[in-house]
């Protein structure tokens, strides 16, 4: 004779008919009573509704004319452009020696320029920095009282690869890590060029040493 073994599957409920409290599926319409909300209860849940509309829409009210008084900032709003053929000329007048400040083209600006007067090595150096139309950048330093300890350190101790010829000057060429150096004394200043993205921008910038300081 077959045995009926138990199952763990709950048992199959009629249309109409309430689960059982402990079936899984059983949801508030298998409940025996229908919950039911005190008017004090079903009061204080509208009025915590109505706040809550209230505050997010006092937070629109706030945050939207913020947003659109401030609209999102362009491209161009970062660029800080610095007139450098006037910050060399006042350069000049305290450094001693020729000043490399070229005429830049079109799409190029000088992010940053200075004369740095009071530094560890003990000398004083003139530089700037050169953005180009595709964000490429050339950082220029150029010093009188250059010495093999300032262009060490300066070069952040690249390891020199060679010389290269770049129009009428000789330059030595450093590399560290993704950084390319270009290293030239012409008659009484050092000039140290850097760059990690474009060795193509170094090599113009040197050719324009070469055409501004002949």
């Amino acid at each position: 004779m077959p045995v009926n073994e138990p199952s763990d599957q709950p048992a199959e409920t009629a249309p109409g008919q309430r689960r059982d409290l402990n079936d899984p599926e059983a949801t508030f319409e298998d409940l025996p009573f229908k919950p039911q909300l005190t008017e004090k209860q079903a009061k204080r849940a509208n009025q915590t509704f109505k706040g809550m509309v209230l505050s997010v829409g006092f937070t629109l009210a706030v945050v939207i004319p913020l947003v659109l008084l401030n609209p999102a900032p362009k491209d161009e709003a970062f660029e800080s452009k610095v007139n450098l053929q006037q910050t060399a000329e006042q350069t000049e007048q305290i450094a001693g020696f020729d000043v490399f400040a070229p005429d830049l083209g079109d799409g190029q600006y000088a992010n940053f320029a200075r004369w740095q007067a009071n530094t560890a090595q003990g000398v004083p150096y003139w530089e700037f920095g050169i953005v180009t139309q595709n964000k490429d950048f050339v950082w220029v330093r150029q010093a009188a009282e250059a010495n093999d300890t300032w262009i060490a350190l300066t070069t952040d101790t690249a390891v020199p690869s060679g010389t290269k010829k770049i129009g009428g000057w000789e330059w030595e060429v450093r590399v560290k890590d993704e950084t390319t150096y270009l290293i030239s004394k012409h008659k009484d200043s050092t000039l140290i060029l850097s760059t990690d993205t474009s060795e193509e921008q170094l090599e113009n910038v040197a050719k324009l040493a070469e055409s501004t300081l002949s």
